[in-house]
C-alpha cells in the first residue's frame, strides 16, 4: 500500500497527515499556519492603485491603475505554490507514495495548478471541502470515500 499524505489545506493554514496502512489511523506530519490567509486586503496593501494617463485617447485625464489580482489573493496564490513546493520537496525525498488533496473548491484548483507534473501524477483523490478544522475522526470518516485507513 505505501504511505500516503493527506495535505488539508485552506487559506489560513495546513496540516500534513500520514497513513502507512489500514488500521493504523493518521499521524501528523506536519502544520503550517499562515495567518496572512486571514488578513483582508486593507490590512496587507495599504497603498491605492498608482494612476496614468489614458493611452492612445488624446484624453489628459488620469485614470486609475487596476489590479489584476486583490493583495489578498496574491498571498493566497503564494500560499498554495508554498504548499506545492513542500509537497514537491517531499516527494523528491520519498516521503510519500501517494497524495490525498483536501481544500475548499476555490484553495484546490489554487493548489492543484500549483503542483508540478510528477506530484500531481501521485494525487489519488481529493475532497473538495473545508475540513481544516476538522479532528482525526471526521476527517477518517471524510477520507473513506477516497481511501482505506
Amino acid at each position: 500500500m505505501g504511505n500516503t499524505w493527506i495535505l488539508v489545506a485552506h487559506e489560513a493554514g495546513a496540516r500534513v497527515f500520514a497513513n502507512d496502512g489500514i488500521g493504523n489511523g493518521l499521524a501528523l506530519v506536519e502544520s503550517i499556519d499562515h495567518p496572512m490567509g486571514r488578513a483582508r486586503d486593507r490590512d496587507i496593501a495599504s497603498d491605492r492603485p498608482g494612476r496614468s494617463f489614458r493611452k492612445n485617447s488624446g484624453d489628459t485625464r488620469r485614470a486609475s491603475m487596476g489590479q489584476n489580482e486583490s493583495p489578498h489573493d496574491r498571498v493566497v496564490s503564494d500560499f498554495s505554490r508554498q504548499l506545492a513546493d513542500t509537497l514537491r520537496r517531499a516527494r523528491v525525498q520519498n516521503q510519500f507514495d501517494q497524495l490525498v488533496l483536501i481544500a475548499p473548491p476555490r484553495f484546490l484548483g489554487l493548489l492543484r495548478s500549483s503542483l508540478d507534473g510528477p506530484t500531481s501524477q501521485l494525487v489519488i483523490g481529493t475532497i473538495h471541502k473545508d475540513l481544516a478544522s476538522s479532528n482525526e475522526a471526521e476527517l477518517i470518516r471524510h477520507l473513506s470515500e477516497v481511501i482505506v485507513i
